[in-house]
């Protein structure tokens, strides 16, 4: 078995290497559509690691995002509600990858509490649910809205992500 990405629907799959008629067993798309997680895009030319904390109470979907950042430029940790979330916060994380919607704490009420840790870097929303006032952008650096396909999740969470100038000033 290998570990695939669908370039199509971006989903992470398991596939055997000795069928000749691999498919997406989310959208159906063919073979030309797969490649092998290694061979995903990566920052070739960045020589820094940043730390995400992945936030999400969806287990299938925060190993989908960690899967979509495996490789040199990111070390990822997860939580699976907010309570976690903030006890894995401090200062090396760099990026919050944040659901509005999980048990014990809320995305919003996670943003609220941020005060109470070592955490000083940025965070980015992704939820199902549209950006309102309750999280508005003077509370986050970024919001997607879910589904959302693996090239806008990094694409995003690089823009978000410090600048290395101002990783080395924190």
């Amino acid at each position: 078995m290998a570990l695939m990405i669908c370039e199509a629907c971006s989903t992470a799959q398991n596939f055997s290497i000795l069928r000749s008629d691999a498919t997406c067993q989310v959208c159906g798309a063919g073979e030309e559509f797969l490649a092998p997680i290694s061979d995903a895009e990566s920052d070739a030319g960045v020589d820094r690691t940043d730390t995400v904390l992945l936030a999400d109470d969806d287990d299938e979907l925060r190993e989908t995002f960690r899967l979509w950042l495996s490789g040199d430029r990111w070390d990822c940790r997860t939580a699976a509600d907010g309570e976690a979330a903030l006890h894995a916060l401090d200062a090396d994380v760099d990026v919050l990858v944040l659901d509005r919607r999980m048990p014990d704490l809320t995305g919003p009420e996670v943003v609220e509490r941020l005060h109470e840790t070592d955490f000083d870097g940025r965070v980015l929303v992704v939820s199902a649910y549209e950006q309102d006032t309750v999280l508005s952008e003077d509370d986050v650096d970024g919001y997607l809205t879910k589904p959302i396909r693996r090239q806008t999740f990094v694409e995003t969470l690089e823009r978000v992500a410090p600048a290395e100038n101002d990783a080395d000033e924190a």
